[in-house]
């Protein structure tokens, strides 16, 4: 496999490209011929076709029939963000219905826990709070033993970090410290079988988030 440095050449197309995608010089809806990019990039055109595959799996391009590889418009937005919200709020019902519906023993022991771990972290960064929010969504879906419902969250999460506009990921921030509070008073109410106060503050997570964001 050729390399430059310790950088393979597809590598180093797919970073120079989706740079681009990410500052706008290549634009939404924009079609991407390989030879031009291959020339603009100086690079052959097989590493500019991994580079486009790899975009494609990436969510920065798409496929279209007739023409060609175009720039997709993967930004989380904030009517994107809510719908993905309704979403994760779908999910997370279902699987308090499922709990109780089974009598399931949940224990919210690891979730206080969590809770301990990430406050005893000094200036968590924005990633880290994010990534321990997919944590809290991932603990409670895991009951549900469904695989869809844990591919979708993850991907919403992923997609959030890598495609979110600044007010979408900033109300996703701001709400932290009450979303952590929330989680673990959900877990306390399934614990006890209390499934409709937990339903409750499911709901109440969600409606934050969409009114802090159109706020």
């Amino acid at each position: 496999m050729s390399k430059t440095g310790h950088e393979t050449l597809e590598s180093k197309a797919h970073r120079m490209i989706k740079e681009k995608i990410r500052c706008g010089e290549y634009q939404v809806g924009q079609r991407l011929i390989e030879a031009d990019v291959s020339r603009e990039l100086e690079l052959s055109r097989t590493p500019v076709r991994k580079a486009f595959a790899m975009l494609t799996v990436d969510g920065y391009l798409e496929f279209e029939d007739y023409k060609g590889v175009i720039v997709k418009n993967c930004a989380i937005t904030k009517e994107r963000y809510i719908e993905m919200l309704d979403v994760m709020e779908l999910f997370l019902m279902a699987t308090i219905d499922k709990i109780e519906a089974k009598s399931l023993n949940f224990s919210n022991q690891h979730l206080f826990d969590m809770v301990t771990k990430f406050l005893s972290i000094e200036n968590p960064t924005d990633r880290e709070c994010m990534e321990y929010q997919r944590w809290f969504v991932n603990e409670i879906l895991g009951y549900a033993k469904n695989e869809y419902y844990l591919q979708v969250v993850n991907q919403f999460y992923d997609d959030l970090l890598e495609f979110g506009e600044p007010d979408v990921f900033q109300s996703a921030m701001k709400l932290f410290d009450k979303t952590l509070d929330n989680y673990i008073a959900c877990g306390r109410y399934i614990e006890i079988y209390k499934f409709d106060e937990a339903r409750a503050v499911i709901k109440q997570i969600i409606n934050d988030r969409i009114l802090f964001i159109f706020r």
